[in-house]
């Protein structure tokens, strides 16, 4: 479900203990400086936010820390340099709280995050994915499992990864929001939901008639409408499952032409310090940057030209 209206759960800085005093000044360079944790008992303030022409809002008025925060006021969530999974959380402008994408006994604070999150690529779960024994849900499949491929038959997984992303990493990071394509918008049989790094095959005249190309892989964010693909934010966050083949090959997605992953510097960039050593045991990074593709990639600001119609 697309969201217009969520909730996040926010923790007031005065339940935030740092573990020494800092020179440090504002609570963004204080956080990124030390881990913090909470005081005992600690809990959070529901945010009900909602949409607007000019960004997020408070939907409803909450009191936090005893002071009250009114309805419609701005609310911007920044992610904290070198802290995966924690944001720090402002009214107005004005450092207000925190917010983590998972329970804070988890060690938000010190998750395992990825040097350029919004790099992700991937399909969302429930995306079937064509195989020799016919479509399969992607979060089924697993490493030696064969798919179909465009160009080079049946071919097995080398790797399948999985990320978790939560509404509040959302808010600061808007590049992991999926798109959502309608039945038939890219050839696919039902609605497709892709990251926005996923590059789709484009296989038709535009190709040729504005590339020189028979075929040319375009990243799901540069096809948006607003019509037929959309940016959306699921109520409930997203999980995003990513298939590695032992060549970057173009898989049929819902119907749709899609690529598997590409590991070059971008690729790799999306992923978590786990992701990448796992991926790393079992092909050297040296080759996976050198990965050919397997159509030639349009930049994004060439790719605006092959909006998809309604």
């Amino acid at each position: 479900m697309a969201a217009d209206c969520i909730t996040v759960g926010v923790f007031a800085l005065d339940q935030v203990i740092l573990p020494k005093p800092s020179a440090a000044k504002g609570w963004t360079a204080r956080l990124a400086e030390a881990a913090p944790s909470l005081v005992m008992g600690a809990t959070t303030c529901p945010f009900q936010l909602v949409l607007s022409a000019e960004g997020w809002a408070l939907g409803e008025t909450v009191t936090l820390s005893g002071v009250r925060l009114h309805a419609g006021r701005r609310v911007q969530v920044d992610a904290v340099e070198g802290r995966p999974g924690l944001f720090l959380v402002r009214v107005d402008g004005k450092a207000t709280g925190l917010a983590s994408a998972t329970p804070w006994e988890a060690g938000a604070h010190q998750r395992d995050g990825a040097k350029e999150p919004e790099a992700l690529a991937g399909y969302a779960l429930g995306t079937r994915i064509d195989t020799p024994d016919g479509p399969r849900a992607v979060e089924s499949l697993a490493p030696g499992d064969v798919v179909t491929t465009l160009a080079n038959g049946s071919r097995p997984l080398r790797w399948v990864g999985r990320r978790r992303v939560e509404p509040v990493e959302m808010l600061a990071h808007p590049g992991l929001c999926p798109v959502e394509f309608a039945p038939g918008a890219a050839a696919n049989d039902r609605a497709l939901l892709v990251s926005q790094r996923q590059r789709m095959l484009i296989d038709d005249w535009r190709a040729a008639v504005y590339f020189g190309e028979d075929r040319v892989l375009v990243a799901a964010q540069a096809l948006v409408d607003d019509q037929t693909a959309r940016v959306v934010l699921p109520v409930d966050g997203f999980d995003y499952v990513i298939l590695l083949c032992d060549r970057h090959e173009v898989l049929l997605a819902e119907g749709a032409l899609s690529e598997s992953f590409h590991p070059g510097d971008a690729g790799l960039a999306g992923l978590s310090a786990q992701a990448r050593a796992e991926i790393a045991a079992l092909i050297p990074e040296a080759e996976l940057t050198r990965r050919r593709a397997a159509f030639p990639i349009v930049r994004n600001s060439e790719a605006r030209a092959l909006r998809l119609q309604p």
